[in-house]
């Protein structure tokens, strides 16, 4: 895997930071739900319809960006870069 700068550093450190927060948000938003049928329905929405939505989103910002370092680079290459077997960078770049 390649080095990062200071700046992906800390661009890691918020994404975790935020999504820490995300999820404390959703857990106090369902546990505050009076009835045991709303706070399973809630949670079942979450978990079978909005948390797959934001993995699809976040799936193809990472497809697009393996696919830009695929430009001029083996898949060896990229593999080297990223810090993943080529077979996985390939499903990547198919999107799977």
């Amino acid at each position: 895997m390649t080095d990062t700068t200071p700046s992906d550093q800390q661009v890691f450190a918020d994404l975790r930071v935020l999504t820490a927060e995300y999820v404390s948000a959703v857990r106090a938003l369902l546990a505050g739900i009076d009835t045991p049928v709303a706070r399973e329905r809630a949670a079942r929405l979450f978990t079978d319809q909005l948390l797959p939505d934001v993995a699809k989103a976040v799936k193809a910002i990472r497809t697009a960006a393996v696919g830009e370092l695929r430009q001029g680079r083996t898949l060896r290459e990229v593999s080297g870069l990223i810090g993943l077997s080529v077979p996985r960078v390939d499903q990547l770049l198919k999107g799977k």
